[in-house]
């Protein structure tokens, strides 16, 4: 008798659970999906314990069908394909049929729902994937499931739960992700009978940021719409002035479908270029829409992880599309609000993302036995639809977002008869503390970093010396050898004109070296050597861009030490000269490194300060309620 044996579907739909349902948070994003794919423009989620005690999913969709309840149970049991000729054009978020199978099998799962065109509504409970009860109920309007004692039969996975804070981060994160792919739909995290996340569903996407990261951080994002032949992005990129120190303020959208992609956060950083200072990402809510034909969504149960049939040309419209538009703006930091948020410590701007940040919790206890009470979150008195209640409403919410740092930055702004139109007319006042030089305009006055200020200045100059197609070039005294191992050296041979691209001439010389006769004038005497194995090993190890990056790279370097520093005195001449040279950049409000070179106090900012000018009561109301 043979020993392969098919497994039971109780067995089955346990292991397919270890795919699906890895943690509290998956089981609440497949429900959540469940419940968009069903039209639902409210949906309200409630745990306890993190999930593991508790799940509890409300929306006002379009219901399950009494004959359709007992088979949603099953695995691969949908209806949303029929064929596979769906898989291809897929535009549901579900479609593999596994989730509520998968959910079922390692919890007690209760679903009560109804259609329009029912006369009464239907219940249906299971425990380890076994109907215990299917009967007829009073009519609701959509679906209430509920999902008590997560992993109850199958300890093991329990072992590898995190804190209940950790936990509490991760159901957050979906919620979030989840309102920002939909801001049409209206939102609400409940979490030990407290209010997380409220979202109105206004169907506005700047309102849905601002509900969720603060209105200080929604005033400080702009717009992005581009679009080619086979793709169609739109969402908002926040100002370079606006970071943070992790990719996690990045959101990508796939035809409302939230998605991870490495290829696209670089694509993203690409684009900000130098305005972004090195380990410091911006928050980006990027919806890319596209025929379901030229993306693949069905790689990994979990759907996180797509494949795109043209890939490239869509990592080139978005970096393209995010450094035109950052072009195209006045990027001066407001000091005040700079100051402030430092001050603050971003305390009271904090976001759910912030506040259950895994990373604070890296030696947090396990969880505890579900009997005993946890409540990671801060205790409130009010009960929850009062506390709901506090949230932004729509209006105040438009009132806060009218107008931005950016806006003000621009429209206080003299044109003049520079490179870059949008930089202010600069009066030099005098220089502080040998490090800084203080200027006017009519209606505002600026700090300027002089180490910032030249460094781009002279970045720019020599990322376009060394850039040039025509390049000067020095004969070397003795030629240099240059040995490779075998491998290396017939993979270098074949993209030998991308070195050539950096002035970078080599000839073929025995069986595994190289031969460099002259090299560029602008690779300095005594790093010949190293330069030219650094660029072989970029070249190398790179897919396109890596003699790009070398002489971008070098020219931030030979800019950084040639420039002037701080403590170093400047004349009031020499200071004018480096304001009109700045005024002439490309990007004249970063260093290379992404530090502002200049900051600004608006007039009206200055009158605040000396009392001269009071806030109204409402734009205070309205500041208090974005800290």
């Amino acid at each position: 008798m043979g020993i392969i044996k098919e497994l039971p579907e109780e067995l089955a739909n346990k292991i397919s659970a270890g795919e699906v349902v890895d943690r509290p948070a998956s089981a609440v994003k497949e429900l959540i999906e469940n419940s968009i794919d069903s039209g639902a423009k409210k949906i309200r989620v409630s745990v306890e314990e993190a999930g593991l005690n508790l799940i509890e999913i409300i929306d006002n969709g379009s219901g399950i069908e009494a004959d359709d309840l007992p088979i949603a149970l099953l695995s691969h049991a949908t209806s949303k394909i029929k064929t596979s000729a769906d898989l291809d054009r897929i535009r549901t978020l579900g479609f593999r049929g596994e989730a509520l199978a998968s959910i079922a099998s390692i919890s007690e799962l209760t679903i009560e729902t109804s259609t329009e065109k029912e006369l009464s509504g239907s219940r249906l409970v299971a425990k380890g994937g076994k109907v215990e009860l299917l009967e007829a109920m009073a009519k609701i309007k959509g679906t209430r499931i509920s999902i008590k004692k997560l992993f109850f039969n199958t300890p093991a996975r329990l072992k590898f739960v995190h804190s209940l804070q950790v936990e509490n981060y991760h159901i957050t994160d979906i919620i979030n992700r989840e309102s920002l792919a939909h801001p049409e739909t209206s939102f609400t995290l409940i979490s030990e009978n407290k209010p997380i996340v409220q979202t109105t569903g206004s169907g506005d996407l700047r309102q849905t940021i601002a509900q969720i990261y603060g209105i200080a951080n929604a005033r400080k994002i702009i717009d992005i719409s581009a679009e080619d032949l086979d793709y169609k992005i739109q969402g908002y990129i926040s100002l370079p002035e606006l970071t943070r120190a992790s990719r996690n303020y990045i959101s990508i959208l796939l035809n409302g479908r939230y998605i991870r992609n490495l290829e696209i956060n670089r694509a993203i950083i690409k684009g900000y270029g130098t305005k972004l200072m090195v380990g410091r990402f911006p928050l980006v809510v990027l919806n890319i829409q596209m025929s379901p034909q030229i993306v693949d969504v069905n790689v990994h149960p979990n759907k996180l992880e797509v494949k795109f049939t043209k890939g490239d040309e869509l990592m080139q419209l978005i970096s393209e599309s995010i450094r035109k538009t950052l072009s195209e703006k006045t990027l001066i930091p407001l000091a005040l609000e700079n100051l402030s948020q430092t001050r603050a410590g971003m305390l009271e701007n904090r976001n759910l993302n912030e506040v259950f940040d895994p990373q604070n919790f890296a030696q947090a206890e396990k969880v505890p036995n579900l009997s005993e009470k946890s409540t990671p979150f801060t205790s409130y008195k009010q009960p929850v639809e009062e506390k709901l209640n506090n949230f932004l409403t729509e209006k105040e919410l438009l009132l806060s977002l009218d107008s931005s740092p950016f806006e003000r930055a621009s429209t206080s702004s003299v044109g003049v008869s520079n490179a870059n139109q949008t930089f202010p007319e600069l009066q030099y006042l005098a220089q502080l503390h040998s490090t800084y030089l203080l200027c006017q305009s009519p209606d505002a006055f600026y700090i300027v970093d002089q180490h910032a200020a030249q460094e781009r200045v002279k970045y720019e100059y020599w990322r376009d010396k060394i850039g040039e197609v025509n390049y000067e070039q020095q004969n070397l005294l003795l030629p240099l050898l240059i040995d490779l191992p075998k491998n290396d050296f017939q993979r270098v041979l074949l993209r030998k004109s991308e070195l050539e691209e950096a002035g970078l001439y080599l000839e073929e010389y025995g069986n595994s070296q190289l031969i460099l006769r002259e090299h560029p004038i602008w690779m300095r005497e005594g790093e010949i050597e190293s330069a030219t194995y650094e660029l072989i090993d970029l070249l190398l190890n790179d897919k396109e861009t890596s003699v790009k990056k070398y002489r971008e790279n070098l020219a931030i370097m030979i800019a950084c030490k040639s420039s002037i520093k701080a403590h170093d005195p400047i004349d009031p001449e020499g200071a004018r000269d480096l304001l009109r040279q700045l005024s002439q950049c490309e990007n004249p409000y970063n260093c290379p490194h992404g530090r502002p070179a200049l900051v600004k106090f608006t007039s009206t900012e200055v009158e605040k300060m000396f009392r001269r000018i009071q806030a109204s009561h409402s734009s205070a109301r309205l500041n208090s309620l974005s800290d």
